[in-house]
């Protein structure tokens, strides 16, 4: 693959007919990386979870992923950013069926997920958290709570990791409501029908502000089904492995010189820590 900086300059470069994706034989970009930079617009997928992948009252996609993505394919020379919004466990299978270019919703990198799509490094990571009733009248700490209690239930959002968090902590299946998105699940733990939302630590904190009655849990991190802790980090997804190649090589370059952690530290639910941490991890140690 052609260097950023190369690729940046391939602005008007096409692709071959027969659609193939890579390089010319002059080092300029070719396939879908082409493509987009002719047409200078590519379609990013969010779930609308904020902050790590929306679309704001201005109809524009905001939040960590998109923020970050933005610059990188202003560097590549794509300009034009529309968002598509799904619900989160449509993310891969819209990417997958060219519904967008991009996966821009902070989405963790797992071993199951890099099987089907092309990860970048992470440009973050972040502990998990629980959304509880105002004052935790359940005295709820972490997953362990709902093995010491199977009165209580906890709610998660299909497609998300945490589905796969509570069954590796044991929680039995009849004490798990799974939702189709986000809102829903704050919605039920408003009227009473779940104890507890549970989601990055970030998502928790944002919802908890926005809501009353409701408080987030201090960040815990997860362990898998052997007991070893678990680093939530989310990169940017690809369908297509040379546009991913690409895009990594400008992330990378921004991760090295702060630019990334300037663009994710501008929303205050993440720590300079998230970023140093996801700084030192690649998409294979994750996946």
């Amino acid at each position: 693959m052609a260097s950023a900086a190369a690729l940046a300059l391939a602005l008007t470069a096409c692709g071959d007919d027969d659609g193939d994706v890579g390089t010319t034989d002059d080092g300029e970009a070719s396939g879908l990386l082409a493509e987009l930079q002719e047409s200078g617009t590519v379609t990013v997928g969010v779930a609308n979870e904020v902050p790590f992948g929306s679309v704001g009252e201005d109809g524009e996609p905001t939040g960590i992923g998109p923020d970050v993505a933005r610059a990188v394919l202003e560097e590549l020379g794509i300009d034009d950013i529309q968002a598509e919004v799904v619900e989160f466990d449509s993310l891969i299978p819209g990417l997958q069926a060219g519904q967008f270019d991009i996966i821009t919703a902070g989405m963790y990198v797992t071993p199951q997920r890099a099987a089907q799509v092309y990860f970048t490094d992470p440009d973050y990571c972040i502990a998990e958290s629980l959304a509880v009733p105002q004052g935790n009248p359940e005295g709820i700490e972490d997953y362990a709570s709902f093995l010491d209690n199977p009165d209580l239930t906890i709610a998660v959002a299909s497609g998300t990791v945490e589905v796969d968090y509570v069954e590796d902590a044991g929680i039995p299946e009849d004490q798990v409501e799974t939702f189709g998105d986000i809102d829903p699940m704050y919605r039920a733990l408003e009227a009473g029908e779940v104890d507890a939302v549970t989601g990055t630590l970030a998502t928790v904190e944002t919802q908890a502000a926005a809501r009353d009655g409701i408080e987030a849990l201090p960040g815990f991190f997860p362990v898998d089904a052997e007991g070893n802790d678990v680093y939530p980090c989310g990169g940017h997804a690809f369908d297509d492995e040379e546009f991913r190649d690409a895009f990594n090589e400008v992330l990378n370059r921004f991760r090295e010189d702060g630019t990334t952690k300037d663009i994710i530290l501008q929303y205050e639910e993440f720590s300079e820590d998230d970023i140093d941490l996801a700084n030192t991890l690649t998409v294979d140690d994750l996946s």
